[in-house]
C-alpha cells in the first residue's frame, strides 16, 4: 500500500482543512421557498410545516387517530395480562388498587463477593483535618462548621439552609430544627 503512487501520507507542516456541514451542501442548487417546500410535502402525501394547513388536516387527524388506537390497544393488552395500565382515569379494580397502593421499596442490592469491604472509622479527626486542608489549597470551602475562613462559613451556612429547605437534617451539632433533632 505504501508503494502505490496514489498513496499519500499527510504532510505534518500543512494544516488540515476542516469541513463543516455547509461544505457538504450543494451550493449550485437554489434553496426552496416555503411555498415550494409545502407543495413538495403535499405532492409526497406528507404533512407540511404549516400548522393551519387545510390540505394536511386529514393527515393530522389520521395520525392522531392511529396514536389513540395504539394507546387503547396497549391499555387493553395490559388489562388482559391483569396489570395496571397507569392511566389515572381507568376504573378497573387492578388499576385503582395500583394507584392507591404505597410505592414498593426497592429491593436491597447485595454487595459483590469479589469486592473487599473496608469498614472505615466514622470520622477520624486527623483525616478530616487533612481533607479540609486539601480543600483549602484547592480554593474550595471545606464544609466544616467551625472553620475560620469566611468562604467556608458562608458555604456551610448555604449548605445548612439548602438541606433545611429540602427537609433533610443538616450537619450542625447544635441545630434545633425538628428534622435535625429527629435525625440524631
Amino acid at each position: 500500500m505504501g508503494d502505490s503512487p496514489d498513496f499519500q501520507t499527510p504532510d505534518p507542516q500543512q494544516p488540515r482543512r476542516w469541513k463543516d456541514a455547509s461544505d457538504w451542501v450543494d451550493k449550485t442548487e437554489p434553496q426552496l421557498s416555503k411555498e415550494e417546500q409545502q407543495e413538495l410535502a403535499h405532492g409526497r402525501n406528507r404533512i407540511c410545516k404549516e400548522r393551519s394547513c387545510a390540505v394536511c388536516a386529514p393527515l393530522r387527524e389520521a395520525r392522531s387517530l392511529k396514536k389513540k388506537q395504539r394507546k387503547t390497544e396497549a391499555q387493553a393488552l395490559l388489562h388482559e395480562k391483569g396489570q395496571p395500565c397507569g392511566r389515572t382515569s381507568c376504573v378497573l379494580e387492578v388499576c385503582v388498587a395500583a394507584r392507591n397502593a404505597a410505592p414498593a421499596s426497592p429491593t436491597p442490592v447485595e454487595p459483590r463477593a469479589e469486592a473487599p469491604q473496608t469498614i472505615e472509622p466514622p470520622d477520624d479527626p486527623t483525616r478530616a483535618r487533612r481533607r479540609e486542608e486539601k480543600r483549602h489549597l484547592a480554593g474550595v470551602p471545606c464544609g466544616s462548621e467551625n472553620c475560620v475562613k469566611k468562604g467556608c462559613i458562608e458555604g456551610f451556612t448555604n449548605e445548612r439552609t439548602r438541606r433545611h429547605r429540602a427537609r433533610r437534617p443538616c450537619r450542625t451539632e447544635a441545630c434545633d430544627n425538628p428534622i435535625c433533632v429527629a435525625g440524631r
